[in-house]
């Protein structure tokens, strides 16, 4: 059943609870605005199923229309954003747009380490001599010292 049929199915009074209800008021405020009482009100949410599948209907348009709107200000925001970055006045601005960057992208806070030191290199633990020898007697076994420049001895 399509939206439009379940909101043909609906009373007067349950299209305007509807809207009521989305705009924030409360189920007795709802009753006293449509002319029934609160407990009516309470089962059209609670139990009436066309009226609930009408109410998460409208839900689902109100959220996509302020999705919507939220990405047409994507654009805006990042130009202030960039704006704020790039303008020499004020250092705490600057700062302040570079956390919201980061804080968008989620970097901000984030551990950037690898979790497992054997995700950065076999040979993190070693020292700068012990890996500078094994680079030597790799070339050296190779026979092809050139990649280690004239230093190679």
């Amino acid at each position: 059943m399509a939206k439009s049929d379940k909101t043909q199915h609906l009373r007067v009074a349950q299209q305007n609870a509807i809207e009521l209800l989305l705009a924030g008021k409360t189920d007795q405020e709802v009753a006293v605005a449509v002319g029934v009482s609160r407990q009516t009100v309470t089962l059209w949410r609670n139990k009436d199923e066309v009226f609930r599948a009408a109410l998460d209907a409208r839900r689902r348009e109100i959220w996509g229309a302020h999705v919507e709107r939220l990405r047409q200000l994507v654009t805006r925001a990042l130009q202030i954003l960039e704006d704020d970055l790039g303008q020499d006045e004020d250092r705490r601005l600057r700062q302040s747009a570079a956390v919201h960057v980061l804080k968008c992208v989620g970097l901000y806070g984030a551990n950037l380490e690898p979790k497992e030191p054997s995700l950065w290199s076999p040979f993190h633990s070693w020292s700068d001599a012990r890996l500078e020898k094994a680079l030597k007697h790799f070339w050296a076994e190779r026979g092809d010292r050139s990649e280690l420049g004239s230093n190679a001895d």
